[in-house]
């Protein structure tokens, strides 16, 4: 069933693109509109699980705030209707024009999370930006967790991947809240408490390390709440109490781990004493958390989030973290299956062995912003808007945003305001007048998931405990009249503008006939063993794993070996060691002085569904978290205003109260606000936490992410 079905209620099956999750969905269809949404109880992975965000599709598809034709925006800043076609000949002429005078990396292009969970776009973007000659791609993966990339790149990793959680004796987790965030890919995605509690009967330990109590903290086993900023201590004064009682597994490291000896000597002043001091713990707790990661074998798995990857020190930290697993070999070894290969990958032989840190950034020349360089074919997204404000070769002049609202989710808002209003061409695909389209020349408005084929989010690496896919036909047309198209055919249309020559699937893609998202879907597929066809048919659309699981294989002869204590990452543990410990001095200021965390909330993604009626009715802004303490010892009473000031900007809130916080942490979800920045304006938009900060000021090195958690604030009545 699907798009082109007559008129009448019908049911489709389908999966939502809403996050990483993609849980399946059973859609009722009444005369061409969602009428009703549910979880899919048939479905392998999330078996009729569907969390609040996705089930408000019929809103997002349907309210009124979206926008369904092509905008332009005036002189005066107003925007109006413009022909689709004429957008696209305007934008096509500007882009030549730039390219001709400053070169293809003068125009750049932002994946935002919406544009990742689309596949046609997702593979359409690279395939542009490689015709255009363009290197200046930004996503939210240099932003988000980019730590886990530095991880990688300077640690190792191993091939077969981590323990799994339905096996795993112990699951450590660093500032990441899962049951709300459904964001720990290849653990806990999809239907996370049942599975978590699943574990828990089994006999899973949790330990949880977090400022706040969150929802996943309150399923632990040893909770640490430690000040904000502090996991790579802690992270630290774990290492050195699994490595000072020989609880490591040294079997493992002797054939796959160098530096053990130096990484020890490097941890060896954060004792446990040490570490409670610096982090705001108990020591004897730190030590019940080295005891029951270390005693659980080699079936255990670290997790880390965002509240890790956004503090100060982070790549640090990710570092010292996944060191945990190495030490401890908390990793799949020869002979046990694979799980959750994915089928939409190419076929894929693992192994027992380790894959070389390669430090790719070094094989890079530096950036001319802040000397750093490239991710893995990413540019930096915290150098995006001086990227653009910075005059000289490589100056970006334009920019397309695709699923993303940039003025909102990254730091330093101010500058990266002043950046869009700067360029040349800004286009924006966004159902929404968000706060960057506001910004913007052109915004198209795209088929939202249910009016689009599509298949699951791969990147490449296990994102599901399990192995799936499926195919998800149109369920409904766009609504009449409207001009939205499909992400990619934007893309599509330019490049024939632009007499490009694409490619698609590893094949030549013609552009003067317009294909459809099916034929683009089935080309991507080159490289897997599948076929689309295969997929359509395969019961209930839901592709079943018929293929035997994948074995793990032994090690390869030319394996490389885990780089556990690089000379940099030694050198800023001895930084770190030498710090004073200044969060113990009283100042004037103790009263009003806070760190701010960030906070996922429940009801949306990112700033997905931000701009849906249903969820905005439920969350008209976000407020500030405090403990009930805070509040009391402030004289501050629930649902009061507040001025929240750092040293680089203020904002407004209005507190709720939240005893799950530890005393002196406030935390307040980022992705909020319009470019006014009004205190008059905060009930209906809710502020932007990026006005806090300055994105050349502290920031890390190799990734320039900068500080978006942990940050130091004051908080006064308004």
């Amino acid at each position: 069933m699907n798009a082109s079905k007559p008129e009448q209620v019908y049911e489709v099956r389908s999966f939502c693109r809403t996050c990483i999750a993609a849980c399946g969905v059973v859609l009722t269809i009444d005369q061409g509109r969602i009428a009703g949404i549910r979880g899919d109880k048939a479905h392998p992975v999330s078996q009729g699980y569907a969390c609040f965000k996705g089930l408000q599709a019929m809103d997002a598809h349907h309210g009124a705030a979206r926008q369904l034709h092509t905008l332009r925006r005036a002189d005066d800043g107003s925007m109006a209707r413009v022909g689709t076609q004429a957008a696209l000949d305007d934008i096509a002429a500007r882009l030549a024009a730039i390219i001709a005078r400053d070169g293809p990396d003068a125009v750049a292009l932002f994946r935002g999370t919406a544009a990742f969970h689309n596949s046609t776009a997702f593979r359409m973007h690279g395939e542009f930006l490689r015709a255009l000659g363009s290197s200046s791609l930004y996503t939210t993966l240099t932003i988000d967790q980019s730590a886990k990339y530095i991880a990688a790149g300077r640690l190792g990793s191993w091939h077969a991947g981590q323990v799994h959680v339905d096996t795993a004796e112990v699951l450590l987790v660093f500032g990441c809240n899962p049951l709300v965030s459904h964001s720990a890919g290849g653990m806990l995605v999809s239907d996370p408490t049942r599975r978590l509690k699943a574990a828990k009967a089994r006999g899973l330990k949790l330990i949880v390390v977090d400022p706040r109590q969150t929802e996943t903290a309150h399923h632990a086993d040893i909770f640490l709440q430690p000040l904000p900023g502090q996991d790579h201590v802690v992270a630290a004064g774990l290492l050195r109490l699994v490595l000072e009682a020989g609880r490591h597994d040294a079997a493992f490291c002797a054939l796959h781990v160098d530096g053990l000896d130096m990484l020890r000597r490097a941890v060896d002043p954060f004792t446990p004493d040490e570490v409670a001091l610096r982090a705001g713990i108990d020591a004897g707790a730190l030590r019940a958390a080295a005891d029951m990661f270390a005693v659980a074998s080699r079936h255990g798995a670290v997790i880390t989030g965002t509240g890790t990857d956004m503090a100060p020190r982070s790549n640090l930290a990710e570092h010292l973290i996944q060191c945990l697993d190495v030490v401890c070999g908390h990793f799949k070894r020869a002979g046990e299956t694979m799980p959750h290969h994915d089928p939409l990958q190419p076929p894929v032989t693992w192994h027992a062995d380790v894959v070389a840190p390669t430090r790719p950034w070094e094989a890079l020349p530096p950036s001319r912003i802040r000397g750093v360089g490239q991710l893995y074919g990413e540019k930096l997204t915290a150098t995006l808007a001086d990227e653009i404000l910075t005059p000289g070769p490589g100056q970006i002049k334009a920019l397309i945003v695709d699923g993303a609202n940039i003025a909102n989710s990254v730091p330093d808002k101010a500058r990266m305001l002043q950046a869009l209003r700067s360029l040349e061409l800004l286009v924006v695909i966004d159902p929404y007048l968000s706060t960057t389209a506001g910004q913007a020349h052109y915004v198209f408005s795209p088929k939202l998931q249910y009016e689009r084929d599509d298949l699951p989010l791969t990147l490449g690496r296990p994102l599901y405990p399990d192995a799936w896919t499926q195919y998800a036909p149109a369920a409904i047309a766009p609504p009449a009249g409207s001009d939205v198209m499909d992400d990619w055919q934007v893309f599509f249309e330019l490049a024939g503008r632009l007499g490009l020559a694409m490619q698609y699937g590893g094949k030549p893609l013609a552009l003067d006939r317009l294909p459809t998202s099916e034929e683009l879907l089935a080309r991507g597929l080159h490289k897997t063993r599948l076929t689309l066809e295969a997929i359509q048919q395969s019961p209930g659309l839901i592709w079943d794993g018929r293929n035997r699981p994948a074995i793990v294989q032994p090690a390869r002869p030319q394996a490389g070996r885990f780089a556990v204590a690089p000379p940099d990452v030694v050198a800023e543990l001895g930084e770190v060691a030498a710090e004073p410990l200044a969060h113990l001095k009283a100042d004037e200021t103790a009263k009003t002085a806070f760190h701010l965390i960030v906070r996922r909330m429940r009801d949306v993604n990112g700033s997905i569904g931000m701009e849906s009626e249903s969820i905005r009715q439920r969350n008209p802004y976000n407020p500030l978290h405090m403990n009930p303490a805070d509040l009391e010892r402030m004289g501050l009473a629930t649902d009061q205003k507040v001025h929240v000031r750092a040293q680089y900007g203020a904002i407004v809130g209005i507190v709720r109260p939240d005893a799950t916080l530890r005393g002196g942490v406030v935390s307040m979800s980022h992705n909020w606000g319009r470019a006014d920045n009004e205190p008059d304006s905060y009930e209906r938009h809710g502020a932007s936490t990026n006005l806090l900060v300055r994105n050349d000021r502290v920031f890390e090195a190799i990734n320039a992410m900068p500080r978006m958690s942990a940050i130091p604030v004051t908080i006064e009545a308004y």
